[in-house]
C-alpha cells in the first residue's frame, strides 16, 4: 500500500501509477536516487520511497487516515525469538504449513525451485492432493535437477520452463515497468517474471512460492555466526560443536562466505561490495556513502542475532522481494501467496531454540527434518542456491541505458564532466565544484 498527501487530503493506492493517475506529482526523490545509485539501497526509513512525498506502508502494518492526516500502525508486532521449542513441534509445523497453503488449490501452482523452502511446500501440498508445480531453468542446471528430483519423489509431473537465450532489452523494460522501482540486481526478478507469466498463461489463478523462508528461519549464511555468538553465551559447548560441523559443510566457499557475512552485517562492507563506480561519479567517498541515512537503514551495522533477524524480516531483502512478487502477480492478474509468512507459522518458528534452528551445523535445520519423503540430497544440501543461479544472461545494454538516461534528470551524469561532479545535500541538486 502506498499513500501521499494531495490537496489537503490523503490519496492511497496499490501502485505508484494509481497515485500518479490521481494527481500526485511524479517526482523522483534525489536522496533515494543517490542511495540507490551508490549502493543499491532500495528500502528507506520512515516509509519513504523513490518518489517525493510518496510513502509505503510496510508489510504487517495498517494505514489510518483521519482529517487529512495519515498514520501507519504495526498490526501485530513481530514475535520475539524466545528459544523455547525444539523438535517436538515438527508435527505442528507440518500442519501449519498445510493450512497456510490456503484454499482454491485446484487453480493454484507452486514455483518449485529445488530449494528447501519450495520443496517443503510441495511436500505439504502433497498431503492435501496432487501439487501443480512449475520448474524453471536450463537443462542440467543444479536447481532444476533438484526440483525435478523433488517432484519425482512426490509423484508430481511438473511444467518445465526453459530460458530462451539471453534476456532481451524489451523484456527487461517490461519487467522494470511492472516493478515500478529500480532493481539493483537486474537479472534477479527475471525467472519469477517468466514463471508467473507462463503460469497466468496456463490458467493459474494463485501462485505460491517459498518466499520468506530464509528470513523466517534465519537461514542466510550471515545469520549463523551471530546465532552462535548468542548461543555461546549460554551453551558454549553446543556452539563450538555446531560451528565445527558448519565449517565442514559450509553454504558457500570460504571467500564468498566471508564477503557475504561482512556485506550483510556492516554498512561499510555493503557500500564497498555494491559500488559499481557510481560513488566516484557522484563525488562520494565510500565513507560518506556509508553515513547516508538511507544506506545506514538498509545496510545496517549489526552485531546481534536478534537485531539481524528483525532487520531481515522488516527492513532489507524481504521488503523488496515481496514488492517484486506483489507487482508481478498483480500485473498478470493472479494472487500471490507466501505460506512461509503465515502469522501462525511465524509465531511458531520464532520460538525455536538456536540449537534446533541450526542443528548439525546446518541452516534451516527444522525444514530438513520436516518432510522425510523428500530426497536427502535436497533435505541435506548445504550449499545455498536459488532461482538467480538459473537466470538468463543479460545483454550489453549500456548504449541503450545511456540513451535513456540522457532524457531523464540524470542526464548530466551520463557523460563524465571534466571536473568531478559533487552531490550537494544543501542544494538538493547535482552540481560541479
Amino acid at each position: 500500500m502506498l499513500y501521499a498527501g494531495l490537496g489537503g487530503g490523503i490519496v492511497s493506492g496499490k501502485t505508484y501509477e494509481e497515485l500518479f493517475a490521481a494527481g500526485v506529482p511524479r517526482k523522483w526523490r534525489y536522496e533515494a536516487l543517490v542511495d540507490f545509485l551508490a549502493t543499491g539501497t532500495c528500502v528507506f526509513p520512515g516509509g519513504k520511497t523513490f518518489f517525493e512525498g510518496v510513502f509505503e506502508v510496510p508489510p504487517g502494518h495498517d494505514l489510518f487516515v483521519s482529517e487529512g492526516s495519515a498514520s501507519v500502525v504495526e498490526r501485530e508486532p513481530l514475535p520475539e525469538a524466545s528459544g523455547e521449542l525444539g523438535e517436538e513441534t515438527l508435527p505442528l509445523l507440518r500442519d501449519l504449513l498445510e493450512e497456510a497453503l490456503g484454499d482454491g488449490l485446484e487453480t493454484a501452482a507452486l514455483c518449485l525451485s529445488g530449494g528447501l523452502d519450495s520443496s517443503s511446500l510441495a511436500a505439504a501440498w502433497a498431503k492435501r492432493g496432487t501439487p501443480r508445480c512449475f520448474v524453471y531453468g536450463p537443462p542440467g542446471a543444479p536447481d532444476r535437477e533438484r526440483a525435478l528430483e523433488a517432484a519425482k519423489s512426490l509423484g508430481i509431473d511438473p511444467v518445465l520452463l526453459e530460458p530462451d537465450g539471453p534476456a532481451k532489452l524489451d523484456e527487461l523494460k517490461e519487467l522494470f515497468r511492472i516493478l515500478e522501482i529500480p532493481v539493483h540486481i537486474p537479472g534477479a526478478p527475471l525467472p519469477q517474471f517468466r514463471l508467473i507469466r507462463a503460469m497466468a498463461g496456463d490458467g493459474v489463478k494463485t501462485v505460491l512460492s517459498g518466499q520468506g523462508g530464509d528470513e523466517l528461519l534465519c537461514g542466510y549464511p550471515w545469520h549463523f555466526p551471530l546465532a552462535m555468538k548468542k548461543l555461546r553465551s549460554g551453551d558454549p559447548e553446543a556452539a563450538a560443536r555446531l560451528e565445527a560441523l558448519h565449517e565442514k559443510n559450509p553454504p558457500f566457499g570460504p571467500i564468498e562466505l566471508r564477503m557475504t557475512r561482512r556485506c550483510f552485517t556492516r554498512t561499510s562492507s555493503w557500500v564497498v561490495l555494491n559500488d559499481g563506480g557510481a560513488c566516484a561519479a557522484l563525488g562520494l567517498s565510500h565513507e560518506e556513502a556509508a553515513e547516508r541515512e538511507g544506506v545506514r537503514f538498509f545496510g545496517a551495522d549489526l552485531d546481534d542475532w536478534d537485531a539481524l533477524r528483525r532487520h531481515g524480516l522488516t527492513r532489507r531483502s524481504l521488503r523488496y522481494l515481496l514488492h517484486y512478487d506483489y507487482h508481478l502477480a498483480r500485473h498478470f492478474r493472479v494472487e500471490g501467496r507466501a505460506p512461509m509468512l503465515s502469522a501462525d507459522v511465524v509465531d511458531l518458528v520464532s520460538r525455536f531454540r538456536l540449537n534446533f534452528l541450526y542443528g548439525e551445523g546446518l541452516l534451516k535445520y527444522p525444514l530438513r527434518l520436516l518432510f522425510p519423503e523428500l530426497p536427502e540430497s535436497i533435505r541435506f544440501e548445504a550449499r545455498k542456491t536459488g532461482f538467480w543461479h538459473n537466470g538468463p544472461s543479460l545483454p550489453d545494454f549500456r548504449g541503450e541505458v545511456r540513451r535513456m538516461l540522457e532524457t531523464t534528470i540524470l542526464g548530466d551524469l551520463v557523460i563524465r564532466p571534466e571536473k568531478e561532479p559533487h552531490y550537494s545535500q544543501d542544494q538538493g541538486d547535482y552540481a560541479n565544484r
